[in-house]
């Protein structure tokens, strides 16, 4: 069974969200590491963020969205003890009508096998994932926990080290979705190895999971932005700000 970490899924308004993304920008680099793990006090270690997933409250909300016109992934905080996560991704939307919406995403860790009742209790039947996909998912669990925080930095012109704030994408990938609705919106954290040996580039890889409630074709496949499993769409995708963008 997966186990959440935190049930409750207040709206996150513009206070929580400048709050929030404030702490995310001025936490001690060399400490990032830990918002993404937790200590287990009954076996004295610490476990590592698994996937994070929008609230059932927070899908219909989403679902109500006619068009996306930009989809913002936002690097964010909350305060805590090192027993619970404190990393969580913040979804800024704004709709083709500029309004402005924001997700807060939930933190479950690695689902831990003991009797399996059928086949979709086992580790993996829910994450059917492709290569890539699953890839810089398996790299993210396997890095060594004194490498995480190397992830969110990169070096720019302007700073010889900057962490990453956010993540765009494109809008485009996203819509086609939106009329038959949504059941399950997830974010899983990724590490893309090909970029880690390279101080100018961001190598955490963030992944878009959505299930939808009905198959869309989407010719945006062809070109490899899209992969599918059986239930869920990857959407792989995204621009990290910095170096992409100039940042703040």
């Amino acid at each position: 069974m997966e186990n959440v970490i935190t049930q409750e899924s207040p709206l996150i308004t513009e206070k929580v969200f400048k709050e929030s993304t404030s702490l995310w920008r001025n936490a001690d680099v060399l400490q990032l590491t830990h918002h993404f793990h937790k200590l287990d006090p009954a076996k004295g270690q610490y476990e590592r963020v698994y996937y994070f997933s929008m609230s059932d409250d927070d899908v219909e909300r989403f679902n109500k969205i006619q068009e996306i016109k930009t989809f913002t992934m936002h690097m964010a905080l909350k305060r805590g003890y090192k027993e619970k996560f404190t990393f969580f991704p913040i979804f800024e939307i704004v709709d083709i009508d500029g309004n402005k919406q924001y997700f807060g995403l939930e933190a479950y860790q690695k689902p831990r096998i003991k009797t399996l009742q059928n086949k979709e209790d086992e580790l993996g039947s829910e994450i059917v994932p492709l290569t890539f996909k699953q890839m810089i998912h398996d790299n993210w669990e396997e890095v060594d926990m004194s490498l995480v925080d190397d992830l969110f930095t990169v070096k720019t012109k302007k700073k010889p080290m900057e962490r990453v704030i956010f993540y765009t994408v494109t809008a485009a990938l996203i819509n086609p979705y939106l009329p038959n609705g949504i059941e399950k919106i997830k974010f899983y954290p990724g590490l893309d190895m090909n970029k880690f040996q390279y101080k100018d580039m961001i190598s955490f890889t963030p992944v878009i999971g959505i299930t939808p409630k009905e198959p869309v074709e989407n010719m945006l496949q062809r070109a490899g932005i899209i992969e599918y499993s059986d239930n869920e769409v990857f959407i792989e995708y995204s621009k990290p700000c910095p170096p992409t963008c100039t940042g703040e």
